[in-house]
């Protein structure tokens, strides 16, 4: 805990201070200005998707920890070894592959679909701000990318909802299962269903939640990158990335694990099973999970959500670096 404690005292003395900060990445630094900003949105958006293509099974695990003894009040086991626990359990039971709508790959078409939408409008927006206010401070980096993630996960979210719907769907008893056979088919039927209006069911949670990582993975990473790089102690390297990914992802867990410990259960809740919980609004499901769970109810999946997002934060910023590499390198060899 003594790199994220050191990290975050650095944080807040740069808000006071209201001096500009360090580049999330090359990535989410201001643009070069021969790059067209359809690079950046192109390169936040695949970068993110090949990142979840690895992280999707902790992905399903995160989701099924949420809803484990939803509403019961009964000690659910937390840690590392209930996260490998549960994902050999679902891996025995239901397999990996997407294509049997269940397993440990169930949902990724509709995690793609998401990231298609989702990633690439909040990273290169906030690249395009960026790159037109290069003197910004952290504070006011942090205010645009709350603005961004809001509408960035608003419009993404019917893809959220089939995401969720999907790697919950082996919670269910076999006959309640919706069993999409992916994201389109998740689509048309909920809105055929159940309303259009379904498709946003959960959105007050979703874009809590976005405005709450988005604000704290993109601006954090730069900041801890350029902390340890001023320590003396840490060259520009692999190794500094990596704890600075890891700082950032910390801190987007423990910042956004409750939003989404109540987004999973508004969105994932059927309202046609008897005895199945029901809420009424998000602050519904805030108050019913802390009476029945107590307050570590809504830290319920963070093992999980850790483990998931610090190597997908590494894997996305990795892949983005090549992605706007590979498109550099295309656009010079189009003007030789």
């Amino acid at each position: 805990l003594f790199l994220p404690r050191i990290f975050i005292a650095a944080w807040i003395r740069e808000v006071m201070a209201g001096t500009p900060s360090a580049s999330s990445s090359s990535s989410s630094s201001s643009p070069r200005r021969r790059d067209p900003y359809w690079f950046m949105y192109a390169a936040g958006g695949l970068g993110e998707m090949a990142a979840c293509v690895f992280s999707h099974p902790l992905d399903v695990v995160k989701v099924r920890c949420q809803l484990k003894g939803e509403l019961s009040g009964a000690k659910v086991p937390a840690g590392l070894a209930n996260v490998f626990r549960t994902l050999s359990s679902i891996a025995r039971a239901e397999g990996v592959s997407h294509f049997g709508r269940s397993g440990l790959y169930y949902g990724l078409s509709a995690s793609l679909g998401r990231q298609a939408v989702f990633s690439t409008l909040r990273h290169g927006t906030y690249n395009v701000a960026r790159d037109q206010r290069p003197d910004m401070n952290l504070l006011q980096q942090i205010v645009v990318a709350i603005c961004i993630g809001g509408v960035s996960a608003f419009v993404a979210n019917p893809c959220d909802v089939t995401l969720v719907r999907m790697q919950a769907d082996g919670h269910w008893p076999k006959g309640s299962r919706r069993g999409y056979s992916g994201l389109f088919d998740g689509l048309r039927r909920t809105a055929a269903e159940e309303g259009i209006v379904t498709l946003w069911r959960g959105c007050t949670p979703t874009v809590l939640r976005a405005c709450l990582v988005t604000a704290a993975q993109l601006p954090s990473y730069g900041l801890a990158k350029s902390w340890l790089l001023s320590s003396g102690h840490f060259a520009d390297s692999t190794g500094t990335h990596f704890l600075a990914s890891t700082c950032s992802g910390l801190v987007a867990t423990v910042v956004t694990c409750p939003v989404d410990v109540v987004k999973t259960r508004i969105m994932n809740m059927q309202k046609s099973i008897v005895g199945a919980a029901i809420y009424t609004s998000p602050l519904d499901c805030v108050w019913q999970t802390v009476r029945t769970e107590g307050p570590l109810g809504l830290y319920k999946g963070f093992g999980p959500t850790f483990v998931r997002q610090t190597p997908h934060t590494i894997l996305l910023w990795m892949f983005q670096e090549q992605i706007l590499r590979f498109l550099r390198d295309r656009r010079i060899a189009e003007q030789v």
